[in-house]
């Protein structure tokens, strides 16, 4: 009887020892990061468009690898934004090059801009092989 149960047992370690066993998944290289930002990022109204402005931090070495940036942008009638603490939904993103760096700064123009609107704003610089960076913090601008 008591070989009969340590055959069992035996028998159940083995079982579930044998699923576990083997490849797990496929190998993968680490994701690079990219870690320059934009800071104080503000924005002004100018006619038809938006002038984006901020300063750009850079880790060592990251000044000379951007190679863009994308900056994301949400819309909301004038008279119905959303309230002030409550989550901007982005509807997309508009991507630009590596002009928008110029003397450690960020200077982006967003042409098209319709009136009696609400718009926020946030950027982020893109780096080698397409890694993206932080995001800054958003900007609200009310387009009349």
């Amino acid at each position: 009887m008591i070989r009969l149960i340590v055959t069992l047992v035996a028998i159940g370690a083995l079982l579930l020892t044998l699923p576990s066993c083997g490849k797990k998944g496929r190998p993968f290289l680490p994701q690079e990061t990219f870690d320059a930002k934009v800071a104080d990022l503000k924005a002004d109204q100018e006619e038809s468009s938006v002038l984006l402005r901020g300063n750009v931090l850079f880790p060592e070495n990251a000044a000379n690898r951007v190679t863009g940036s994308r900056v994301y942008f949400a819309q909301y009638p004038s008279e119905s934004p959303p309230c002030e603490g409550c989550p901007i939904e982005y509807q997309g993103y508009r991507s630009f090059g590596p002009e928008v760096i110029q003397d450690k700064g960020f200077f982006c123009r967003i042409p098209d801009i319709s009136r009696n609107q609400v718009y926020f704003f946030k950027a982020a610089l893109v780096g080698p092989g397409g890694v993206q960076g932080p995001s800054s913090d958003f900007v609200r601008v009310t387009v009349e």
